[in-house]
């Protein structure tokens, strides 16, 4: 496996809760984006200060990192991030965060911004399509971070979400978010159960290759 897909169970389930926390936060929305100011408007009303971390283009299939666009000219305070991103991958031997452009079949910008808003500690990241492609920032605000924690229900939609997406352990991935989040949870063979921070009780069975069989009662379709 990818040494990138080490740090993508360490961190996807916890970049995801985050996306549910901004998703619960600004539902159905418009957005505009000020790289003058370095802010992020949605629905016209609801303001974030923001990264900008990289972006997906349709025509070349390539992922390109904020700090090697030499063609976009982006305040070098908007930066930050994505070089924080590029010496981190460079520490950890994550070649996709060091090298100025990946092909997406190798990582797409969902996968990178998933890690890069744990590296970064962001609130969360967003993707802003355009014609040709899509822009992905890293976006920070109290707000954000002050909305619920996962419940079982947002859990189970977004773990099988990925799930179909990507391909990884996932029984490696539910452990890490229980830890970082100093959950309460019992292994017992193929068996987790824990109790989630919304108080609600959760049960995932996996295979013998880490796979997500069912979650709290509901099977996983192959």
């Amino acid at each position: 496996m990818k040494k990138i897909y080490e740090y993508f169970e360490k961190y996807a389930l916890l970049s995801l809760e985050k996306q549910e926390k901004l998703s619960t936060l600004i539902g159905e929305h418009t957005w505009e984006i000020s790289p003058d100011s370095g802010a992020i408007r949605f629905n016209g009303e609801v303001e974030f200060p923001f990264q900008a971390l990289g972006t997906e283009s349709d025509n070349t299939l390539t992922w390109l990192w904020a700090w090697a666009d030499e063609q976009t000219e982006i305040p070098e305070r908007l930066l930050t991030s994505s070089r924080q991103c590029r010496d981190w991958g460079m520490a950890a031997g994550v070649e996709e965060f060091s090298s100025p452009s990946v092909d997406l079949n190798r990582a797409d910008g969902h996968l990178i911004a998933m890690i890069a808003s744990e590296v970064c500690r962001a609130s969360c990241y967003y993707r802003g399509p355009y014609e040709g492609g899509a822009v992905f920032i890293l976006l920070f605000g109290d707000a954000i971070d002050r909305q619920h924690p996962f419940d079982l229900k947002s859990l189970s939609r977004q773990f099988m979400n990925i799930i179909s997406l990507y391909d990884f352990n996932h029984r490696n991935a539910l452990l890490a978010y229980l830890r970082a989040k100093n959950l309460v949870f019992v292994e017992k063979g193929p068996l987790i159960t824990a109790e989630l921070a919304s108080g609600e009780d959760l049960a995932a069975e996996f295979d013998d290759q880490g796979r997500l069989q069912s979650i709290s009662g509901e099977a996983v379709s192959s």
